[in-house]
Formats: structure tokens, C-alpha cells, sequence
């Protein structure tokens, strides 16, 4: 009888989506509703043309509330991540793109915490910086990804500048 050979299980890659927090959202639909009807009641009884103009602005100004359903994070282990921003557009990046992590303070308390809670904020280049915050779901996976990547970066460079960097000042002196 031949002994059955226990395969090795496969590594799971770990990959899933970075929603922020929904109740912006939920609170510009809930304000966009309450003045559209105040916005149809204006405009059924006649009243001033201002104070339609006003109510109106009021019913757009909740629009970019509304948006932020829009923005989140897709990430796989070997690929990368892709951005959504606020417009609903996308940009793929690669875990090699990270040029630093770090923890901002969020500005917002918890009622059981005296401290404040801190959202991470990533730069990508020179001049892209996406920010998580720290009540993000499923946020631990990729921000846990993002350190690993920017320490391994960071310590690969370290290295690289190690080699390049001459020893001593003989090598100085004699250039002279």
C-alpha cells in the first residue's frame, strides 16, 4: 500500500477592500432628501425666489457627501492596491510605489478613550498621500501590508546607500 503524501497548503493571499467610515454618506442623503422637500414646498407655495435659491444650494451642497460612498482601497497581497477617490476613479499602485508611513492624529475623541486615536497616512511619490482612518473597515490587513512594504523599501535603500558610501578618507585625499 502506498503511504498517501500530504501535500503543503498553499499560502493564502490576503487581499479585500479598505471602506471608510459610511455615515458621511449616510448623513448627506438624509440631508439631501430633507431639502429637496423643503426645496418642492418653496417652489409649490410661491416663495421668494432667494430663499429657492438658497434652499437649492443648501440640496448641492450635499452632493460631495454623498460621494464618499465612492472612495476605497482594493488591495492584494501580490499586486498592489487600487485607489477609488471621491469621483469614483482609479489608480493602481504597486506595494514598491510607498515612500513613507506614518500616524497623524485623527481630531475626533473617543467618548471612552481620553486619548486621541490616530489615522495613517501614506505617500506615494512626491505628491500623492492617501489617508486611512482609524475607524476604516478592514483597515488592519492593508495598513499592515503598507508598514511591511515601506520597512523592507527603507531597509533596501539603507543597504544601497551603505555600499555606495566610501570608507575612510583615504579615498578623499587622494582625489586631491
Amino acid at each position: 500500500m502506498a503511504s498517501a503524501q500530504k501535500k503543503p497548503a498553499r499560502r493564502r493571499i490576503r487581499r479585500g477592500t479598505v471602506i471608510p467610515n459610511r455615515e458621511p454618506a449616510a448623513i448627506g442623503w438624509v440631508c439631501c432628501a430633507c431639502f429637496t422637500v423643503v426645496l418642492i414646498l418653496c417652489i409649490l407655495n410661491h416663495s421668494e425666489r432667494l430663499s429657492c435659491l438658497i434652499v437649492g444650494a443648501c440640496t448641492l451642497a450635499t452632493i460631495p457627501l454623498m460621494m464618499t460612498r465612492n472612495i476605497r482601497i482594493d488591495y492584494h497581497e501580490e499586486k498592489g492596491f487600487v485607489y477609488h477617490n471621491l469621483l469614483g476613479m482609479r489608480r493602481r499602485y504597486r506595494w514598491e510605489d510607498i515612500t513613507y508611513v506614518r500616524s497623524v492624529q485623527s481630531g475626533k475623541r473617543s467618548k471612552r478613550r481620553k486619548d486621541k486615536l490616530s489615522d495613517t497616512v501614506i505617500e506615494l511619490g512626491n505628491k500623492k498621500r492617501i489617508r486611512v482612518g482609524w475607524d476604516a473597515y478592514n483597515n488592519e490587513d492593508f495598513l499592515q501590508m503598507a508598514w511591511k512594504s515601506y520597512k523592507e523599501r527603507r531597509h533596501r535603500n539603507a543597504a544601497d546607500r551603505r555600499e555606495s558610501i566610501p570608507e575612510g578618507r583615504e579615498d578623499q585625499a587622494g582625489d586631491r
